[in-house]
């Protein structure tokens, strides 16, 4: 049984001269380099596994690429075809290449608190009316709550958080 034909993308020479800059630039992100280098081979117009072996990825990333590229093609061509929207081509182009957000818990603390609870513990606990020598995660816990820093943090929270920014509670 034949696989079925991909469907062939068209890039406008105005866009393989923007995908080429960003495969040539040296402070792009990995991802969006690697992006436009297949859509360039994509438009070479080879099938998916052929490019897949070429650019040692997965089918499924070529034929996701492919599908996308074909989804913004109007917008693109009607980008281009308007003089005064010329100079957005590169951007809508690198926007294109760009992640998607990816789905997930949305934060539950914010960065101020997080600023916030970190603060606290580069204070001495004795400033707070502590007579303890050091912060330990549960002290830090109930003086965030205390101070109405956050509703409520574990313990466990307040560590992974010192934990990231590597900071050390005082001695």
């Amino acid at each position: 049984m034949a696989t079925p034909k991909s469907p062939q993308i068209t890039i406008s020479e105005q866009q393989k001269e923007i995908l080429s800059k960003i495969t040539r630039q040296t402070t792009a992100d990995f991802r969006e380099v690697s992006r436009a280098r297949l859509i360039l081979e994509i438009g070479e117009g080879q099938p998916n596994y052929k490019i897949a072996k070429a650019m040692n990825c997965g089918i499924s990333k070529v034929r996701h690429w492919r599908i996308k590229w074909l989804e913004n093609h109007d917008i693109l061509n009607q980008i281009e075809t308007d003089p005064e929207k010329n100079k957005q081509l590169e951007k809508t182009i690198r926007q294109i290449l760009r992640d998607q957000p990816r789905p997930g818990a949305p934060t539950t603390y914010s960065s101020e608190e997080y600023c916030q609870i970190l603060a606290v513990a580069l204070e001495p606990p004795e400033e707070s009316g502590r007579p303890i020598a050091q912060w330990s995660s549960r002290d830090l816990a109930d003086e965030c709550k205390q101070r109405g820093i956050t509703s409520g943090i574990s313990a466990r929270q307040i560590g992974r958080f010192l934990k990231r920014s590597r900071c050390q509670t005082p001695s």
